[in-house]
């Protein structure tokens, strides 16, 4: 059975003996790759994945790498980590590209070590996306818990105000800010409010 957080690279050019070395190059680092001969055919059977990365050629016909990646891009909330593969003459295009959130880019011909490098680093993008994105939904599944009284002292509590303030903020008294405090502690099952805060320090933001 296959491993669901085994990394895999989506390989799309339309050279079919660039796609053939490229893939060659990924599996000689034990990573899977499936490969596509043009944009159409990875955008018709993509699905996300917990650690992956999408290598595409700039210049294909009927869609190019740029159009391909304002596809995914709109498409995904958190898309893929994406390397372009170009000629000189699209460097400009790949400069493009990275302006409009592409991971990196190498230019032909292809240099192996510097390539599986860039591979590398994008699957490892790739696995802390997925990681926040676990974290942001197990946080709005704790949010979604807790009563609207409890919200509003979770606001005060990420601003990290002291008892006395919230009650101040919210005309509750201290008593009463306690109690919520630790009704929010054990619908977050966290032990204390550290680790609770330690929850929305994470790079992906959540609105309370």
């Amino acid at each position: 059975m296959q491993d669901p957080l085994a990394p895999v690279v989506h390989l799309i050019d339309d050279d079919s003996i660039l796609l053939e070395v490229l893939s060659e190059l990924v599996a000689s680092i034990n990573v899977k790759t499936v490969p596509y001969r043009s944009a159409r055919a990875f955008l018709d059977s993509y699905k996300p994945a917990p650690c992956e990365c999408v290598v595409s050629d700039i210049r294909m016909p009927e869609i190019t790498g740029l159009e391909l990646q304002r596809v995914v891009s709109n498409s995904y909330r958190v898309p893929p980590p994406i390397i372009f593969v170009t000629g000189y003459a699209d460097v400009s295009a790949a400069v493009e590209a990275m302006k409009n959130g592409a991971y990196d880019f190498v230019e032909k011909p292809v240099s192996g070590a510097v390539f599986l490098e860039k591979i590398n680093g994008a699957l490892k993008l790739s696995r802390q996306l997925h990681t926040q994105r676990v974290d942001a939904s197990v946080r709005s599944a704790r949010i979604a818990l807790l009563t609207p009284k409890e919200r509003e002292v979770l606001q005060q509590l990420v601003k990290r105000q002291t008892n006395r303030e919230m009650g101040e903020t919210l005309g509750l008294s201290v008593r009463t800010i306690e109690n919520h405090r630790a009704h929010i502690l054990a619908k977050f099952r966290v032990k204390d409010t550290y680790e609770l805060l330690a929850l929305f320090t994470q790079p992906t933001p959540l609105d309370i």
